[in-house]
C-alpha cells in the first residue's frame, strides 16, 4: 500500500469533525509549500542572473551583440 492509499484509508475512517480538526491543519501545509517553492523559485532566479553567474550572459550573448 502506497502512502497515499494509506493516508486515504485513515481519513476514509475520520468522522465529519474529525476532518473539520484536520482541514485546516492541511490547508496551513499546502500553503506552507506553496510559499517555500516560490521563495526557492525566486531565488534560484535572482542566483541566475545575478552578476556573480555570467551564465545568463553567455545564454543571451546573441541578442546582447546585435543590439
Amino acid at each position: 500500500m502506497t502512502h497515499r492509499e494509506e493516508i486515504l484509508h485513515l481519513i476514509a475512517q475520520l468522522s465529519d469533525e474529525q476532518l473539520s480538526d484536520l482541514l485546516p491543519i492541511l490547508l496551513s501545509f499546502q500553503q506552507s509549500q506553496r510559499e517555500s517553492y516560490s521563495s526557492e523559485s525566486a531565488q534560484a532566479y535572482q542566483d541566475w542572473v545575478s552578476s556573480e553567474n555570467d551564465l545568463y550572459d553567455q545564454v543571451f550573448a546573441n541578442e546582447l551583440a546585435t543590439r
